[in-house]
Formats: C-alpha cells, sequence, structure tokens
C-alpha cells in the first residue's frame, strides 16, 4: 500500500513537469569544457529530438540570452545569461565572502594557489580561486567541475558520506583512468576516503594530472558537516610530500577552521 502511495505520488510530480522547460535546461546541461560549442544537430543528438524541436529550442535560448551564436559558425556556446545566473549563486554564497581572506593569506603564506570547492553529485564545483606565486599550475576558474573521485577536493567531499552512500551515488558509473594513481574501483575509492577521514586531510599526488600535487582538508558548519573543500595546488617540483605535510598542511588546517568557525562550526 505504502509503495502504491508513494508511485502515485512520483506520477503525479512528474504530471506537473513541463517538458520543454526540461529539454531547454538539458541543452544548457550538453555544454561542458570539452564540448563548449554545439551545432543544432549536436543538439538533436544530446536530447534525443527531431533536430527541428531542437533548432526551436536553441532558437529560443539564443533569444533569451542563454545561447549565444558563434561567430562565422552554426553552433552555440553557452551565452552571458548563464554566467549571469552563476555569478547571482555565488553572491549569495556567504562562504565565499568568509573564505577569501583566509584564502588570500594562505596562497600568500605558501606561495601556491588555493581553492575552494563544494560537491554536486559525483562532481566537485571550483567556487574560489586565489594565484599564489606559482599561479601558472592553476587554469580552474570558478564554476570549473571535476570528477570527485578523481580529486583531493572531491575525496574530502566524498567523505561526509557512509559507504552505502557513498556506493549508491557510483552505482552504475565508470570510474574513468586519467593518470597511474586514480582509483579504479568502488572498493579502491573508499579504501582512500576511510584512509583520508583518518588523517583528516588529503594528499593528492599525479592522481589527477601528471606533475600535480594538491592537499585539501574539510570544512564544516554549525551542523558539524563537510559543506566545502578547501585545497591547495602546485607542481611536484614545488614542494615535496613530506614538504607539503610538513610545511602547508599546518597552514592549510589553520586556515579551514578558521573558516569553519566563521560559519559556526564548535567541536
Amino acid at each position: 500500500m505504502e509503495n502504491a502511495l508513494v508511485k502515485t505520488e512520483s506520477e503525479q510530480s512528474n504530471r506537473y513537469m513541463v517538458p520543454g522547460l526540461i529539454r531547454g535546461l538539458k541543452i544548457l546541461q550538453a555544454f561542458s569544457s570539452e564540448k563548449p560549442f554545439l551545432g543544432v544537430s549536436d543538439i538533436a543528438r544530446e536530447l534525443d529530438v527531431s533536430r527541428s524541436t531542437a533548432f526551436r529550442l536553441s532558437l529560443t535560448l539564443e533569444n533569451m540570452g542563454f545561447l549565444k551564436r558563434v561567430k562565422h559558425s552554426k553552433k552555440y556556446c553557452l551565452g552571458l545569461k548563464v554566467l549571469d545566473l552563476g555569478f547571482k549563486l555565488l553572491a549569495g554564497m556567504d562562504i565565499v565572502d568568509i573564505a577569501r581572506p583566509h584564502m588570500e593569506e594562505l596562497s600568500e603564506n605558501t606561495k601556491v594557489c588555493s581553492h575552494l570547492a563544494v560537491r554536486d553529485g559525483i562532481s566537485v564545483v571550483y567556487i574560489a580561486r586565489i594565484l599564489g606565486k606559482h599561479h601558472t599550475v592553476s587554469s580552474v576558474g570558478v564554476g570549473t567541475r571535476f570528477p570527485a573521485y578523481a580529486t583531493s577536493t572531491g575525496r574530502i567531499l566524498l567523505a561526509n558520506l557512509s559507504i552505502a552512500e557513498l556506493a549508491t551515488l557510483y552505482e552504475g558509473i565508470e570510474l574513468k583512468k586519467i593518470t597511474e594513481n586514480t582509483p579504479l574501483t568502488i572498493g579502491d575509492l573508499i579504501n582512500q576516503i576511510e584512509q583520508d577521514k583518518s588523517d583528516g586531510y588529503t594528499l593528492s599526488w599525479e592522481t589527477y594530472e601528471k606533475n600535480l600535487a594538491s592537499l585539501a582538508v574539510p570544512i564544516r558548519d554549525n551542523t558539524k558537516e563537510i559543506i566545502a573543500s578547501l585545497n591547495v595546488s602546485c607542481p611536484t617540483t614545488t614542494y615535496s610530500r613530506s614538504e607539503l605535510l610538513e610545511q602547508v598542511l599546518p597552514e592549510l588546517m589553520q586556515k579551514a577552521a578558521s573558516i569553519s568557525t566563521a560559519l559556526g562550526y564548535r567541536h
């Protein structure tokens, strides 16, 4: 009886959804750093709709400023309205304003880039970045997404989940090999995260990118939940593993603690 009720509520919810709006939002989600430009045919394939439907949806989004026609091309890219929405979202996130001065001091003291990230499903989204002396190492801009399983920031954020929640989150999802040090199975990932929990930090050494090291720690709020990750990244030639842990980690943890305290976290 209870299952039937849940199914009925789900069916009622789906009945009120607007297919055209869903398709429009799926078009925006189809763009990525790997696919910054899409034509009508590309969009039709992504949504599994006819070319005429894809054309009408794309034209509507273009007229509203969410898509922009690429010059001398029949392809589209994301328009400024999408960026505007992103900045409005970030403007409302107090954590960025709270974290920024601590991140600036962190990068000044360590001479490397610092980033603030949050989790969105199986991805991490970078919401703030401060360049350090070795700024050429970071091409990560605000809004950049990375796979959570392959990054230090992602593993810290995944540490907020139970083993059962992790298994459910990655059910049916392939962990692609990015470097020799990337976890390839959910079992490997869980083992790494359990070690991260024990350590209180995540050290990534060429896990996502060759010659790149990253160190991340959690940021908690007044509920004691991990809501963000603070990390530093640099070439593997800037600091050795031991130097990162001995010289940079204490500074990183102190800044994360200050941000967490400002967000209401208490031991």
